[in-house]
C-alpha cells in the first residue's frame, strides 16, 4: 500500500497504510502516531492510543475521503 498525503487545516500529513487497517501518521519525517477505525454502536469511529480523540477523528475522516 502506497503512502498518501492529507491536508488538515493547513498541515500536510503523510499517511502510511499498514496491513492491519491501521495507518501511521507522519508530519514530515516525524511519526506522530497511528490511527485505526473501530466499530461503535453500528457505526465506526477513528481512534488512536497516542493522538487525542478529536485529532484522530479528523485524520480518519480525511483518510475515508481519500479512499472514496
Amino acid at each position: 500500500m502506497e503512502p498518501f498525503e492529507i491536508n488538515l487545516v493547513g498541515q500536510t500529513l503523510t499517511i502510511q497504510p499498514r496491513l492491519n487497517e491501521t495507518y501511521d501518521v507522519f508530519d514530515g519525517n516525524e511519526k506522530l502516531g497511528e490511527v485505526h477505525c473501530i466499530s461503535v454502536d453500528g457505526g465506526t469511529r477513528w481512534t488512536s492510543e497516542v493522538l487525542n480523540d478529536d485529532y484522530a477523528a479528523q485524520i480518519g475522516e480525511l483518510i475515508d475521503e481519500h479512499q472514496l
